[in-house]
């Protein structure tokens, strides 16, 4: 490791460096002083040097925007500024010192010749987010840890699969399963393929009187549920989840080619997901349900802790909340109401993006006429047992506790066809609300068909969507990572200044191009394989938006450990402190919210906003 004074070249983007050529860089940097006022690097004026500075603080300001010397951003000690200009030739911006301040000069020859000769150097400063955002994750402190992010399912995950004739008889595959060590065995009939356990076997046997000469097929399960051969092996751990299996058959095209099994991915991730789902499937009472969701934090923990994707971790995670809160529905309300109704989440759980218990969002379908006495007292203990769980209550009153949030299907058409006409801010958020949500206990096709006529009645031209888009564009840049004469950094609520407005605005453009998809992820690529938003933004939304939730989900961790609690305070919850950041962690997330900054101003001229 070579260090020049209290700049430490171990991090990115110098960490990327072979080390021949990092001491070359250490060796042609100079100390540069500038007094509080002074002009760093003015704007249009073609730049000699890359900067990092040692000590004190820089501001960058845009002079074609409608406010030119407000902050775009600030960097600190260890932080660099001044690449762009010296890749384009001439910089945009005008970067001021603050207070007194001290940088690091690398010449401009010198930082081309390093750009020209590593690869990775290069790529750091002339990529995109995402590419940043894996050169940040494979340097230094996080080089050797164990990346699940990428492993896909292949020989060294999946097993052979053993295929038996479907007029094969017991005694045959058993002797079958015995030869090839397994337990588990394909059935053959035609051009279809089912399943078949020895325990089904044995079942067929002992429950049902068949003898050893009868045939295997209708012992099978047929209705399998398979993963594409290369897909991610994180995905077939979330699907086996989601469905309370231990099996997945491995395709490649309508071919099976092996099988992959639960205990196999868990032994390499350490994951104890699916005791966990078990466990509260198998909840005969809240007391159980409370003690198996427990171990929701921990299941965080340890995923974030192996550096797994946290895409993958926002959909096992997401999928383990709704369950829960499926559970403790279906514990409090009679079984004739659970055939009468129809339990829906929104926000982020309905996205499928809750992550951390950070609050609740529910409403609730019921049929015309239904007879529930007690329909106040179970919503209400259902809201509080939610609570209890480490769900806070919605800000909003979005809770089945609430009445406006519990209707029979006539009164939501009604509710949603008011709401279409986007004539109040209640409107906006009602509607914006209902296109996220999912169902998820109850009779799903109340849903369904109030989806369907609300895909009629919604709006999907610009001038309408604009009253819709309008809240994104409105949030405004954040504020200053940094203040002259503070060097503890600020907390930023990164909900605010840059997930929200990705996921309304990626949800309203959608609308507009009549795009499915709920989850923001999903949505972002639809709209950027459609057309319907040029493909680059959304790779680099859809990165931005992985960074925010990364960085948050770091903080979050964090706070829990520290206060000993399942929730998180809703006051703290979206809040990332850049004091305790890393410096590639805090150029990412400066380049995430440059990203939200293009966005937003693409809302404004898509729908022509104020």
């Amino acid at each position: 490791m070579f260090v020049y004074a209290d700049f430490d070249t171990n991090e990115p983007p110098f960490g990327l460096l072979e080390p021949a050529l990092r001491e070359r860089a250490v060796r042609a940097m100079d100390i540069q002083f500038f007094s509080d006022g002074d002009e760093i690097i003015p704007a249009g004026v073609e730049t000699q040097s890359l900067f990092i500075v040692d000590k004190g603080l820089v501001e960058e300001q845009d002079p074609a925007s409608e406010t030119p010397t407000a902050p775009v951003a600030h960097y600190r000690s260890g932080e660099l500024f001044g690449s762009l200009a010296l890749l384009r030739g001439r910089s945009r911006h005008r970067y001021v010192a603050r207070e007194d301040t001290l940088c690091h000069a690398l010449p401009k020859k010198v930082f081309q010749e390093l750009v020209f000769s590593s690869t990775a150097f290069g790529e750091f400063f002339h990529q995109d987010l995402a590419t940043k955002t894996k050169l940040v994750a494979q340097s230094g402190a996080y080089r050797d840890l164990v990346n699940f992010n990428m492993a896909r399912v292949d020989e060294t995950s999946m097993r052979s699969a053993v295929v038996v004739d479907c007029e094969a008889s017991v005694r045959d595959v058993v002797s079958t399963m015995r030869d090839a060590g397994c337990d588990c065995v394909l059935v053959r009939e035609g051009e279809r393929y089912g399943m078949l356990t020895r325990t089904d076997m044995l079942e067929a046997v002992a429950l049902e009187g068949l003898g050893l000469d009868a045939s295997v097929c209708p012992m099978a399960t047929w209705n399998l549920l398979s993963i594409e051969r290369g897909g991610f092996l994180f995905e077939a751990l979330i699907r086996m989840t989601r469905h309370g299996i231990e099996r997945l058959v491995v395709l490649e095209g309508d071919t099976p080619a092996g099988l992959v099994e639960m205990t196999d991915i868990l032994g390499f991730l350490s994951s104890h997901s699916h005791v966990l789902a078990l466990r509260v499937d198998r909840a005969q009472s809240f007391s159980d349900l409370a003690a198996a969701s427990t171990g929701l934090p921990d299941l965080a923990r340890s995923l974030f802790a192996q550096k797994v994707g946290v895409r993958f971790i926002m959909d096992l995670l997401a999928e383990l909340h709704r369950r829960i809160l499926a559970r403790n529905f279906e514990l409090i309300v009679p079984p004739h109401v659970l055939e009468e109704s129809c339990l829906l989440v929104a926000g982020s759980e309905g996205r499928g993006e809750q992550v951390m218990r950070t609050d609740q969002n529910n409403a609730l379908i019921v049929e015309p006429g239904i007879e529930w006495r007690e329909q106040d007292q179970h919503l209400r203990l259902f809201a509080e047992r939610t609570r209890e769980l480490g769900y806070p209550p919605s800000a909003g009153g979005m809770m089945v506790s609430n009445p406006d949030w519990v209707l029979d299907s006539e009164g939501w058409s009604r509710r949603l066809t008011q709401w279409c006409r986007l004539e109040d801010e209640t409107a906006v958020t009602g509607l914006s609300a209902f296109l996220d949500a999912t169902p998820l206990a109850g009779r799903h096709s109340l849903f369904d068909t109030l989806r369907d006529s609300l895909d009629e009645a919604l709006p999907r031209d610009r001038e309408s969507l604009a009253t819709l888009a309008l809240p994104a564009k409105a949030v405004g840049d954040p504020p200053p990572f940094f203040e002259a004469g503070d060097t503890t950094g600020r907390a930023i609520d990164v909900k605010h200044y840059g997930i929200f407005p990705i996921v309304h605005g990626a949800r309203t453009i959608a609308l507009e191009g009549r795009l499915e998809a709920a989850n923001t992820f999903r949505r972002l690529k639809a709209l950027g394989e459609s057309g319907t938003l040029d493909s680059q933004l959304a790779r680099d939304l859809t990165e931005a938006f992985s960074v925010l939730i990364q960085l948050r989900l770091g903080q979050q961790l964090m706070r829990i450990e520290e206060q000993g609690t399942m929730a998180i305070p809703p006051e703290g919850a979206n809040l990332v402190n850049t004091s305790n950041l890393p410096h590639g962690e805090l150029t990412l997330l400066r380049e995430a919210l440059r990203t939200v900054r293009d966005f937003r101003q693409h809302l404004g001229a898509r729908y022509a906003l104020p």
